[in-house]
């Protein structure tokens, strides 16, 4: 049996894991609502995005889309930008974009590809294992501003409208209604038209076109793109804030339970030294009689 002063000890400790976990979901509570109306505001600016796709383009001009460059799949490398978190303790969020990437990595041992992590455990990852090929020494944190992402946008329709890449991959927690998670492998580079998701059609306009359909095209392609990974980048910042929220919520309770298994050994140890005190007075006056 325990020393009733150590129990003591640590059910203190314990009241302060219990402060400090209930702090910190409330703090992903409160985080998580921002990004939830953030990530409304962009899916529905990318649904009228891709609207405007399909209703401009897509419909009339097959042959147009099939010779654009950001439609056509050239070259051997591929990219895997991976979404992980810069913070720890949300469960299982990074570890299974790790299982994932490893999965990938052995599977496909043949193939030519390179990594960039958005998120800092993403990259520390990717540097300890040294077999993996990092796409840049630097990596984008989940507290970037649009204009970052919307720069690193630009740079990798450079790369690969030079070449260097023949696809671009995203992969991602996507939280679903039951706010479990399950990763995602979308391909953001070259453009899959038969993907696109039409939820809001916008109704049909006969457009005048200036200067002209094609440079229109060029001009709306990288606005798509921009807004296509900043809807993936709030999305996981959005699924790692439930993640965490959840997982601080059941080391709450857990730190519950073992506080009541401490007080509960607490009391019995109490109650064991009071009854030897007793018996020990019981005892010496039973001497001196």
């Amino acid at each position: 049996m325990s020393n009733p002063k150590e129990i003591k000890r640590r059910i203190l400790s314990i009241e302060s894991v219990i402060k400090t976990t209930e702090a910190m979901k409330m703090i992903s509570i409160v985080k998580l609502r921002k990004t939830k109306n953030l990530l409304i505001r962009i899916k529905n600016y990318l649904c009228y995005m891709e609207s405007i796709f399909f209703d401009l383009f897509l419909k009339k001009n097959e042959k147009e889309i099939e010779e654009n460059k950001f439609f056509l799949e050239k070259g051997k490398m591929k990219l895997f930008i991976i979404f992980t978190s810069d913070r720890g303790l949300c469960g299982s969020f990074n570890s299974l974009i790790f299982e994932k990437i490893n999965y990938i990595f052995h599977k496909k041992k043949h193939e030519k590809y390179i990594f960039f992590s958005v998120g800092k455990k993403g990259f520390d990852f990717l540097c300890k294992k040294k077999k993996y090929d990092i796409y840049h020494k630097n990596w984008i944190g989940n507290s970037s501003s649009n204009l970052q992402i919307q720069s690193f946008v630009s740079e990798l329709i450079f790369d690969f409208l030079k070449e260097k890449f023949s696809s671009i991959y995203l992969i991602y927690n996507h939280l679903k209604k039951s706010l479990s998670q399950e990763i995602v492998i979308e391909k953001f580079l070259p453009i899959d038209s038969t993907n696109l998701n039409f939820q809001k059609k916008i109704p049909e306009i006969s457009y005048i076109l200036e200067p002209s359909r094609k440079r229109i095209l060029n001009f709306l392609i990288p606005k798509f793109l921009n807004a296509k990974l900043l809807k993936i980048f709030w999305e996981s910042i959005t699924a790692e804030h439930t993640a965490r929220m959840i997982s601080m919520h059941k080391a709450t309770e857990n730190a519950h339970d073992i506080q009541r298994n401490l007080i509960l050994n607490y009391n019995k140890e109490r109650q064991t030294t009071i009854t030897k005190e007793i018996l020990e007075i019981i005892s010496g006056l039973e001497s001196l009689k």
